[in-house]
């Protein structure tokens, strides 16, 4: 089963950017996922 993460107000919350990389054991794939870049996956995790 798929879940849907949301962004709020265009900021990605570090939980949901975490979960999603500890599930798919990969940065990518956690910002295809979220609909967002690598990078913002990271920084959302770093705040």
């Amino acid at each position: 089963m798929k879940q849907n993460f949301t962004v709020r107000h265009g900021a990605l919350d570090g939980v949901e950017a975490f979960l999603s990389v500890a599930k798919h054991r990969n940065f990518r794939k956690a910002a295809a996922e979220l609909a967002v870049t690598p990078s913002a996956i990271s920084q959302a995790i770093r705040t």
